[in-house]
């Protein structure tokens, strides 16, 4: 137990115990873009992955250019639901004709 007698001892240890965590704390989370997961003509369903900073002008442009495929041409969010184990989460558009 010399380290309790010379406090020069605990430094060598610590210290790059404290550079790793600092070097951690400065790793950025890779974005990742809203993924498409279903589409049957009527609805899109988008998931928004955790950490990521998509806009709702972002998701509802995405959901108009799916829904633009088939023969509706606009794209209204309905509802938003939490993923689970903070996965992120999925919004359901309705494609409508509006004009």
């Amino acid at each position: 137990m010399s380290w309790r007698r010379d406090p020069s001892m605990r430094m060598p240890k610590i210290f790059p115990a404290a550079l790793v965590v600092i070097l951690l704390a400065a790793c950025e989370m890779p974005t990742q873009a809203p993924v498409v997961t279903a589409y049957n003509g009527d609805s899109v369903n988008i998931i928004q992955p955790a950490f990521t900073n998509a806009t709702d002008a972002e998701l509802l442009t995405l959901a108009n250019s799916i829904c633009q495929r088939g023969s509706k041409k606009q794209a209204e969010r309905v509802s938003a639901r939490p993923l689970p184990d903070l996965q992120g989460t999925e919004y359901l558009f309705l494609c409508l004709n509006r004009p």
